[in-house]
């Protein structure tokens, strides 16, 4: 029988591979995979899981590698190549630009400058810029700060595509990720900001998969695990309980994703808890049964 109540979806989405991981893994560490050739741009990269998705990456010897934020990130800079250095790979060639996803003219000058920096193309674009606002119900809710999820998770999101995706239709690689959440498949009261912007994020992957398949263009939707950043803390602190998540789990996760063209999960949400082994495994299932995209059930 299928899940009825989103409790019991949660639980079966989370409980996919046999094998739940709330660190690293062999089968997921940079040491043990080659980026070598490749470019990755990280979209808020200044800090959490972006940050540690840029090092992680110099780690698996990614060649060339851009990040962007609000924020300042020449200390980053300097830490990836230190980072590449450590683990015994080339310093890779980086771009350090300031951004602001939410705004057209800094996404295209972005992509403007990535583009000219890496020859024309881009492996990898990973979305992963976010905003998480004060949990209030919807009549208390502050509505520049509700706003603000959609703002950034939905439109930065669009725009990062919106520009980049030209950049990545003339790579091998292809590779589109965003960043959605467990907080996409539910209702949390006072979180309807921005568990329906994470949903939203869902569904555009959906489109993008589909709009750019002949072309050859992947996308997944990952839910980046229960990791305590500064940003998480935004919720209320009886939701603390599920940070759990190391930040090398999902940056690692990323540089898994960014290896290869799989064509079998676009368009598809992937929870970096899950075992990816285990998840390569369960390939014709998911091909087979659809899974993991956001559709009504009628029983």
């Amino acid at each position: 029988m299928p899940a009825t109540t989103t409790a019991e979806n949660v639980g079966a989405v989370n409980s996919f591979t046999s094998r739940i991981h709330n660190d690293t893994y062999p089968f997921i560490s940079p040491d043990k995979t080659d980026l070598s050739g490749k470019s990755v741009f990280v979209a808020g990269a200044s800090k959490g899981i972006g940050k540690e998705t840029a090092l992680a990456l110099a780690e698996a010897g990614c060649s060339k590698i851009a990040i962007g934020a609000r924020s300042d990130l020449s200390s980053l800079v300097d830490e990836i190549a230190k980072r590449a250095a450590t683990a015994g790979k080339s310093a890779p060639q980086v771009v350090s630009l300031q951004l602001d996803v939410t705004l057209e003219d800094s996404v295209k000058a972005a992509a403007d400058k990535i583009g000219d920096a890496f020859g024309g193309a881009l492996d990898v674009l990973i979305c992963n810029a976010g905003n998480l606002e004060q949990w209030l119900p919807l009549a208390e809710s502050i509505p520049i700060e509700w706003w603000r999820s959609y703002e950034i998770n939905v439109k930065g999101t669009y725009l990062l595509n919106r520009f980049f995706i030209p950049l990545l239709l003339k790579s091998e690689t292809k590779t589109s990720i965003l960043t959605a959440s467990y907080g996409a498949l539910g209702t949390r009261h006072g979180a309807s900001g921005y568990q329906s912007s994470k949903f939203a994020v869902c569904r555009l992957a959906e489109f993008i998969a589909t709009e750019y398949e002949e072309q050859g263009l992947v996308c997944y939707a990952i839910h980046p695990g229960g990791v305590k950043t500064e940003l998480a803390h935004n919720m209320p602190e009886y939701m603390w309980k599920i940070l759990n998540d190391e930040p090398a789990l999902p940056a690692h996760t990323l540089v898994w994703l960014s290896r290869e063209h799989r064509p079998w999960l676009s368009g598809r949400f992937v929870s970096v808890t899950w075992d990816m082994e285990e998840l390569e495994s369960k390939k014709d299932e998911i091909i087979e049964g659809n899974l993991f995209k956001f559709r009504m059930i009628v029983v």
